[in-house]
């Protein structure tokens, strides 16, 4: 077999599906042997088995697969054990030559079987007659990294059949229950909180937005009135008001376009005729056509992207200038019926003009988060230009660099988090409209809920296989069906942990939708119940047993309760802020009524009080002190060997429909830090653990919580500063011939504070653990997106890294109760 210059995964898959199997056969063969990567040889090995048996080499097929029941993972090991029997079964019966018995019933059809099979493969295409019954599309492997021994002999070798074969499938069973041939129609919906929820998010995302842009523009000028020679811009005195509006204007007129350019110039974007799509889905083209044919819609530009990830989003400013886009992961991944209603769902976006608001919100979200992805690696690839340019200039330059380019991404970032926050509303109440329209419009409730689940599979296998999440999958979140934070917890399904029990926490829980206020998309369960329930309106067989959600409280006694109980629900900080808000707002009631009953009595002495501005700040910010240091032990009990859960079933936790975030739960994982790496993950937001029972987020803080990896940063504004200060203060001195007066209690304090932040440790970071093998030990906590508070990470090597998330916390409150005692000293003044 001719080798390739450059052998790659992608290429070979590429090669194989259409059916150019020798160069396919080349790729694989040349990751075999040139890769480092132990995870893209052991998925360029499993393809290797099945384009061997493509041209009908079985030896080498065979034996290949013989060297794969020796791997170190379970999950590869089962998969070629699964396959060896039926590649020996179509081996010519020439036991002599090979040394095989060929075992009964070895039709080569009867290799792999559809109808209620494995679920979860990627590959899976229902009704589409593609040889996928050996790949491992069909059995995922785990996507950590492990060795395969480097096999220089290919030629077959004995083969024992395992004497307890096992039904293993690293996914729960599709039943793949069927749809409605004729179906009555469903009530219509009313749409009143749909438009009242769009408006207030219109409404609270300008306001934002303006708050944000008038925030930076008077920070720019303060700061450049301290800075010598520059001088502010005048421009940003003025109320931006007026501009922001016309700019956002210009925006949604050219939003599709702009969209079109952001998904080509970083994703790949390619125009999808009907056409293509019918040759590859043909139910889906007949539900766009039909669809726009009976809604009176006209045509829909389509469009696909080359990522493996399973996305679909909608875009426009109008239904004739809307846009669907699907990638090429969700044609492959999901059956042909199942992309017919995500399709469906995506029209219901445009139907329902709930598009084009949402679309507007996402490019504003762009541009903070374009800012962020591309300084961050500009700044990642400027040492290297500094050190083959500058290279005398290397060693003070290249940390400036990096300090500056890390606080601008990380603010830029901290932007973009912000600006989402008054979509989320929108963005969840929106997609319970369109899964009734997907529904509605193919008469299959459970096709739907197969694909929702596939495209949460599909999406946690694309974070495994790039040991990252993508940047398409968080800038474009909010369009996207199926949020990547609530896939992670997907990825924990196995026959095992059903679906189901995954799944039930999101319908039984009696926080959820207090717990649900930061989450881009609706609960999972509580969509799939509602499929559930068009199934029994139609009278099908379920795709899953959904449990009933909670109904909501209408007896007010039990709200009043559940009100009184809410620091059962929120974690530390919620429970401090509500504390520190639910006190002053009583505070502020008492003493401005204490204070008007004074001043109608006449006692002069307690008028004031009705006024009060800094006693009632100081209240709110000791009751937020207070409220961290009674929860504190409880939040984080100290982890012992007696009650430190090693290595429990994520399974487990998460079909527990009574976890929150308070109950702390000691555990210890091993696994692979994924994430990335460098300035893009400045701020540590994106650490996702991949352990044997599935992906669970971290978050790692150090003591000086998100800011700790500002430190460096900080340290060099500081120094900047008091050299301005100082420069200031001696020209001030120098005009009135005053050089003694430059050395004041005022110039002390600064020099001590600088000294003192120049002093602060740098504390580790969990970031540059990334792509590693680390046992993390820290308190689980179950919420919409469950995660681990880390204490330690440790990796293979001995080095640990401790994240002091306790102590940043007791730092802040000990803040909070100093600038309360200051506000209350000056009560008096």
């Amino acid at each position: 077999m001719s080798s390739v210059p450059e052998p790659s995964l992608d290429a070979g898959k590429r090669a194989l599906k259409q059916g150019n199997y020798s160069a396919a056969i080349a790729h694989f063969e040349g990751i075999r042997e040139t890769e480092l990567d132990e995870t893209l040889v052991t998925k360029a090995s499993l393809k290797l088995v099945q384009a061997y048996r493509e041209v009908g080499n079985l030896p080498q097929a065979i034996a290949l697969c013989q060297e794969l029941t020796q791997h170190h993972s379970p999950k590869v090991k089962q998969w070629a054990t699964n396959i060896l029997p039926k590649l020996v079964s179509e081996q010519p019966v020439d036991s002599e030559a090979t040394g095989f018995v060929p075992l009964e019933g070895g039709r080569r059809g009867d290799a792999g079987t559809r109808g209620g099979g494995e679920g979860g493969d990627k590959g899976d295409k229902g009704d589409k007659g593609d040889k996928g019954d050996i790949s491992n599309s069909q059995f995922p492997i785990p996507n950590s990294q492990f060795p395969i021994p480097n096999s220089q002999n290919l030629l077959p070798v004995p083969y024992s059949p395992p004497s307890a074969p096992s039904l293993f499938s690293p996914r729960p069973r599709w039943r793949n229950s069927g749809r409605a041939q004729e179906w009555r129609p469903l009530k219509p919906p009313k749409f009143r909180s749909l438009w009242l929820i769009q408006i207030g998010s219109a409404i609270a995302g300008f306001w934002l937005l303006r708050f944000l842009v008038s925030f930076l523009m008077e920070t720019t000028n303060l700061l450049l009135v301290k800075l010598p020679i520059v001088r502010p811009f005048q421009l940003f005195y003025r109320d931006p008001t007026s501009t922001l509006g016309v700019v956002l204007v210009i925006l949604w007129l050219s939003s599709p376009w702009l969209i079109d350019w952001l998904l080509k110039w970083f994703h790949g974007w390619e125009p999808l005729s009907l056409n293509q799509l019918a040759s590859r889905n043909p139910e889906a083209a007949r539900v766009v056509q039909r669809f726009c044919r009976q809604k009176r819609l006209p045509s829909i530009k389509l469009g696909i992207l080359p990522t493996d990830a399973p996305v679909a989003m909608t875009y426009g400013n109008l239904p004739r200038t809307a846009r669907l886009v699907v990638s090429e992961g969700l044609l492959e991944q999901l059956a042909d019926d199942e992309v017919a209603t995500i399709y469906a769902g995506q029209l219901g976006h445009i139907f329902h003009r709930d598009f084009v608001l949402m679309s507007l919100g996402v490019l504003v979200l762009q541009l903070p988060y374009t800012i962020y992805w591309q300084i961050a690696e500009w700044g990642e690839r400027l040492p290297q230009l500094i050190e083959s340019k500058l290279p005398a200039y290397e060693q003070w330059l290249t940390p400036i660099v990096l300090n500056l380019t890390g606080a601008i991404a990380s603010i830029s970032y901290g932007c973009y988090w912000l600006l989402r926050l008054p979509l989320l509303w929108f963005s969840r109440i929106r997609v319970y409209y369109s899964d009734r329209v997907a529904v509605e419009t193919t008469g299959n409730p459970n096709g739907l809920t197969r694909a929702l689940l596939k495209i949460g599979l599909g999406i946690s296998d694309n974070i495994q296989d790039n040991r990252q999440t993508s940047r398409l999958l968080e800038s474009f979140d909010l369009l996207l069906p199926v949020g990547y934070q609530q896939s992670i917890i997907l990825s924990s399904c196995s026959p095992q942990t059903s679906f189901e029990a995954v799944l039930h926490w999101d319908c039984k829980n009696y926080y959820r939708h207090w717990l649900i206020i930061n989450a881009s998309h609706p609960l999972l369960g509580e969509r799939l119940h509602l499929s559930s329930r068009y199934v029994r309106f139609w009278m099908l067989n379920p795709e899953l047993d959904m449990p009933t959600p909670t109904p909501p409280i209408r007896d007010n006694a039990q709200q009043l309760s559940k009100l009184k109980n809410s620091y059962k629900a929120f974690t530390l900080l919620q429970n401090a802020l509500l504390a520190g808000l639910v006190l002053g707002i009583l505070l502020r009631v008492i003493f401005w009524l204490t204070g008007k009953i004074a001043d109608l009595l006449d006692i002069w002495r307690l008028i004031w009080l009705h006024n009060a501005q800094p006693f009632l700040d100081a209240c709110v910010l000791v009751a937020f002190s207070l409220s961290i240091f009674i929860w504190l032990n409880r939040y984080f009990p100290e982890i012992k060997s007696a009650n430190l859960h090693n290595e429990p079933d994520l399974g487990d936790y998460l079909a527990t429909t009574t976890l929150l975030p308070p109950d702390s739960k000691p555990v210890s994982f091993a696994g692979k830090l994924l994430g990335r790496s460098g300035l893009l993950n400045w701020l540590e937001m994106d650490l996702i653990l991949q352990t044997s029972t599935g992906l669970i987020k971290l978050h790692s803080f150090s003591y000086l919580g998100p800011l700790g990896n500002l430190l460096p940063f900080g340290k060099l504004c500081s120094l900047v500063y008091f050299v301005i200060y100082l420069g200031q203060l001696t020209t001030t001195a120098i005009s009135r011939n005053q050089l003694g007066s430059i050395f004041s209690w005022n110039l002390f304090l600064v020099a001590v504070g600088i000294l003192i932040i120049c002093l602060l440790p740098q504390p580790p970071s969990a970031k540059n653990l990334v792509n590693q093998e680390v046992t993390v030990t820290g308190w689980f906590r179950r919420g919409v997106t469950p995660w681990i508070d880390v204490e330690t990470l440790r990796t293979a090597d001995g080095e640990v890294i401790r994240a002091n998330y306790p102590i940043w916390v007791t730092i802040l409150a000990v803040i909070a109760v100093l600038w309360g005692a200051y506000l209350i000293s000056q009560v008096g003044a």
